[in-house]
């Protein structure tokens, strides 16, 4: 009787095995199915069907690409197979003989779109036949996005910003300003027949989460307004304004401020410290960290028709009015210089003394200050704006926790400080002098002056101090030779009054 050697596995199959092995992980060539014995000729290729994981109509990260085929394909479609454009490739999966999977990861922190391609005849059925060319492509968008923050104005490209509308007020989005197409805005289209109570959150929507203002509104004792550039058709609406925190709406406060200005931008500001009749008082307690406007706030359904809003800035704005703990002076009042009625009187000095009231270059309907920089402007060229006698204006009334001026500009360039001084007509010096830096280039925005915090190497506000006499220095500590003639535009300057 013969003696059995242990059975060994054929060199042929091994080498299969080994193919079939290193082609499942995306590897070198894989190969078609065998030919079914006694099958009628094929001679139709494989069609590839190309669908990826994303949802909406832009990704913001790794996309997972699903290729079917129609026919067994075998393993002769490997990772190598695929092209790929806007992004690098990542896992290769081999469900089976159909359908395969491979993940793209997008170029980083930039927008564009992702393409696969998988090229004419790289997969073959049993019978050899090749494939068609077969694409597919994905918008994504990788920017790298931080968390809305006061204040707020549509502009930064790292922000998600998003609007919510409701009650007839759905139709919300951000939008290329109306009178500056160098601006973004919020844009509120409040539909017929609409709820009295329509409105637009203000939210973070990164990821599909709505998130708040991060850091919350830092209400205290002496700073509890917000102030918000509104754009309305009509005057004499009002315009409420909401806080709450985002995670318990049952903490709220609401209040209001009523629109002058038709068919053109103003500052409105919203004392929360006055809350609206019947709705909660401000807690100091609670995490405000969540806005939400109503334009027309309580017009009946029966008498509400289409109307279209902006609003823009929203500032978070130091100082009560009236602020108390001593120091006397304030009421709540503000005076406004705006260059709509009387022009006030302009006295520039240092290269800037080419000053006038012009029509805005954004909206025409609006008049504004326009300032220009000679190239041969000092580095401390400035202009004095004046609407009473000896280049003065009425008392400025600042007081403990209300020390703050805001001023519309509008700049060529960003980056730039903008200083802003106040003075005693009589004795020049007695003055204080602050500054504040642009963030936008070629577009209006709010800036607050907060003469608390003075200018280094300049004297500290002196609440005793008349301060009658405000001048104003676009890029101050640069002279016209480094930066060329510029022209710079001013409105809306808004202080505290006696």
């Amino acid at each position: 009787m013969k003696s059995r050697s242990p059975s060994r596995t054929p060199l042929r199959l091994l080498l299969a095995s080994a193919v079939l092995l290193l082609a499942a992980c995306g590897g070198g060539d894989g190969e078609a199915p065998p030919a079914a014995a006694g099958s009628p000729a094929d001679t139709t290729g494989p069609v590839v069907t190309i669908t990826d994981n994303v949802l909406g109509a832009t990704a913001t990260g790794d996309v997972l690409f699903s290729f079917g085929f129609n026919e067994n394909v075998g393993t002769s479609f490997t990772v190598d197979d695929v092209v790929v454009s806007g992004g690098t490739k990542g896992a290769f999966t081999r469900i089976n003989g159909t359908s395969a999977t491979l993940v793209v990861v997008p170029t980083p922190n930039t927008t564009g779109t992702v393409g696969v391609s998988v090229g004419a005849n790289t997969v073959q059925d049993a019978s050899g036949n090749g494939n068609a060319v077969t694409t597919a492509q994905q918008a994504y968008d990788t920017v790298l996005l931080t968390q809305m923050s006061l204040p707020v104005s549509f502009n930064a490209v790292d922000i998600g910003y998003g609007l919510v509308g409701f009650g007839g007020a759905e139709a919300s989005t951000i939008v290329t300003d109306p009178t500056d197409a160098a601006n973004k805005v919020a844009r509120v289209v409040r539909a017929a027949g609409a709820e009295v109570f329509a409105g637009t959150t203000i939210t973070d929507t990164r990821g599909g989460v709505q998130r708040g203002f991060s850091p919350k509104i830092p209400f205290n004792t002496t700073d509890t307004r917000l102030s918000v550039r509104v754009w309305s058709p009509d005057a004499g609406i009002p315009v409420r304004l909401k806080v709450e925190d985002s995670t318990d709406p049952n903490k709220s406060v609401e209040t209001e401020a009523t629109v002058t200005t038709a068919a053109g931008w103003q500052t409105l500001t919203f004392n929360f410290a006055t809350q609206v009749t019947g709705t909660a008082a401000l807690n100091l307690s609670f995490n405000y960290n969540k806005a939400t406007i109503f334009f027309d706030f309580g017009r009946s359904k029966a008498t509400a028709v289409e109307k279209t809003y902006y609003f823009d800035d929203i500032t978070f704005v130091p100082g009560t009015p009236g602020g108390g703990g001593g120091g006397g002076g304030g009421t709540g009042a503000t005076t406004s210089i705006n260059f709509e009625g009387t022009a006030p009187t302009f006295a520039g000095f240092g290269g800037a003394e080419d000053a006038s009231v012009v029509t805005d270059p954004t909206d025409a309907t609006n008049k504004v200050a326009r300032v220009i920089k000679s190239a041969s402007a000092e580095l401390w060229a400035g202009t004095t704006i004046s609407t009473a006698a000896g280049n003065s204006i009425p008392r400025i009334g600042f007081a403990t926790g209300n020390t703050t001026i805001t001023a519309r500009v509008w700049s060529p360039v960003a980056g730039i400080p903008v200083r802003m001084k106040v003075e005693n007509a009589a004795d020049p010096t007695q003055s204080v002098e602050t500054e504040a830096t642009v963030t936008t280039a070629s577009g209006w925005q709010t800036l607050s002056f907060n003469f608390a915090n003075q200018a280094a190497g300049t004297a500290a506000l002196n609440l005793s101090t008349t301060y009658t006499r405000l001048s104003v220095f676009f890029n101050f500590g640069t002279t016209g030779a480094t930066t060329g003639a510029r022209t710079y535009y001013i409105d809306d300057i808004v202080y505290p009054s006696i």
